[in-house]
């Protein structure tokens, strides 16, 4: 008898497949490629992207089958609330210059390796609130929180059972 060890879930670009169900969910950024992004909204390298502080331009998802690494329940104030799901998920990022503005100037030779690519419902802060997102750095937004707490629900269940969980993310072009 053959033991199954590996467990795999499928983004779209519109939807994770997993487990039987499909969880709406996107991945959208705000760059400079859509025009979305404006010159003085510029985001700087942090958390297990080190070193921190340099200015980039936000990528999708990285493409490619990355390993879920862990779970975690998010406290209420959390831009990540309720559920963050990390993954090993890296991808190269052009460091830019700015201005003596300090606003977008132009990319140069140098790169990072950015980390910290997850799951998650997206929320932003507008004034004292949180609210939902259309938008990410580059994470996969599941649009419903509910969903966010079941998907890493059956995520804790497959860890329990010893599977490696991994997540399928085709090239952007490819994306629904």
């Amino acid at each position: 008898m053959t033991v199954k060890t590996v467990q795999k879930i499928d983004f779209t670009g519109k939807r994770i497949l997993a487990w039987g169900r499909e969880i709406d969910a996107t991945c959208i950024v705000r760059d400079e490629v859509n025009g979305w992004r404006q010159p003085w909204q510029v985001v700087y390298t942090m958390g297990s992207t080190t070193p921190h502080d340099l200015p980039y331009q936000p990528r999708p998802f990285p493409s490619g089958l990355h390993e879920i690494t862990r779970v975690a329940d998010m406290p209420l104030d959390s831009v990540y609330w309720p559920t963050w799901i990390d993954t090993e998920a890296t991808q190269e990022l052009t460091v830019w210059d700015l201005d003596d503005e300090d606003m977008y100037r132009r990319p140069t030779r140098r790169t990072v390796l950015g980390r910290g690519y997850g799951i998650h419902h997206a929320r932003f802060r507008k004034g004292r609130k949180l609210v939902p997102s259309n938008t990410t750095l580059g994470c996969i937004n599941v649009l419903s929180p509910d969903d966010a707490i079941w998907l890493g629900k059956q995520i804790r269940e497959a860890f329990a059972h010893r599977l490696h969980v991994f997540f399928d993310v085709p090239e952007w072009g490819e994306w629904e």
